[in-house]
């Protein structure tokens, strides 16, 4: 009895062993084979100490306003919508972080205009965001228009789609010939970061 029991243990154990080893051998991922085409070689530089790659160095952004002065500061804005505390004024108050921006409803088209006071020679506008990494790469579809009495509004630069991303300050500046207008109006259609369009400061400069 004692010979059959050390066979039968014997048989289990050598049993496990198998089953252990198939376990093993079906759950081991199947080998898999790269692209060349998909695979990018980055050629080391000559080093004599610790130094990081100048390409994936990133470059300090430096930002150069228009030329001129941003003459919506302070100015009467509005806007066709705006969500929860993201009022339109906040576009004018010469602040991006935080909080202090405006976003339109999922409405579009969202439209918000600054009142200049009076007819001003304009070259340049700059619609900006919160340049903080935490606001992510996006973009933004809209148009500018121009009117000389805020109802009748003409179309001034074509509706376009501009990316917007942190590394290059959130911000994008639309350089033209002096106009003379008195509102100017951008109208969002898309926004690939929110449900509506978004500004942090609307800038129109006068030189």
């Amino acid at each position: 009895m004692k010979i059959v029991r050390r066979l039968l243990i014997g048989l289990l154990a050598a049993a496990n062993v198998a089953l252990i080893l198939y376990a093993v051998t079906w759950l081991k991922e199947p080998p898999q084979s790269i692209d060349a085409a998909n695979v990018t070689v980055v050629k080391a530089p000559k080093q004599t100490e610790p130094m990081e790659h100048p390409d994936f160095v990133k470059k300090d952004y430096v930002l150069v306003l228009p030329e001129g002065t941003n003459i919506a500061l302070g100015k009467k804005v509005e806007a066709s919508s705006f969500n929860d505390v993201y009022t339109p004024r906040k576009v004018v108050d010469g602040d991006t972080a935080g909080i202090s921006y405006w976003e339109g409803k999922s409405d579009y088209p969202n439209t918000l205009t600054v009142d200049l006071k009076q007819p001003s020679k304009i070259h340049a506008i700059r619609v900006a965001l919160c340049p903080d990494p935490a606001w992510g790469k996006r973009t933004q579809t809209f148009s500018v228009q121009i009117s000389e009495d805020g109802n009748k509004f003409t179309d001034f630069i074509d509706s376009k789609q501009y990316t917007f991303d942190p590394d290059t300050g959130n911000e994008v500046q639309l350089i033209f010939e002096d106009i003379k207008t008195r509102f100017v109006q951008l109208s969002f259609t898309e926004n690939s970061g929110a449900g509506g369009g978004q500004v942090a400061e609307f800038e129109i400069y006068s030189k």
